[in-house]
């Protein structure tokens, strides 16, 4: 991921948090993934879960399949995190 898009995701995940995510471990982990890991569902939930726990929220697994459903249907755009960053709310 580039950082302008980190930035704002982070931002976003800022806003919805009571905690405050940590830009160094967000950074961390965007720098680890791939356009290739979006379409690997075991991947997939395995980021979803981390950025829940980043952001100290629970991720329900009906809340987690709906996610994986956006993906597959493409309503979710990677270069625009923000539907994904208010599903994690």
């Amino acid at each position: 991921m580039n950082n302008n898009l980190s930035k704002r995701f982070l931002e976003r995940l800022q806003g919805k948090s009571s905690e405050k995510v940590d830009e160094g471990k967000l950074r961390s982990l965007a720098s680890q993934m791939k356009r290739s890991d979006f379409e690997d569902e075991a991947k997939l939930r395995q980021i979803l879960q981390t950025l829940a726990t980043m952001s100290g929220k629970q991720l329900n697994p009906e809340k987690e399949d709906k996610i994986i459903e956006m993906f597959r249907n493409k309503e979710i755009n990677l270069n625009d995190m923000s539907s994904l960053s208010k599903l994690l709310k």
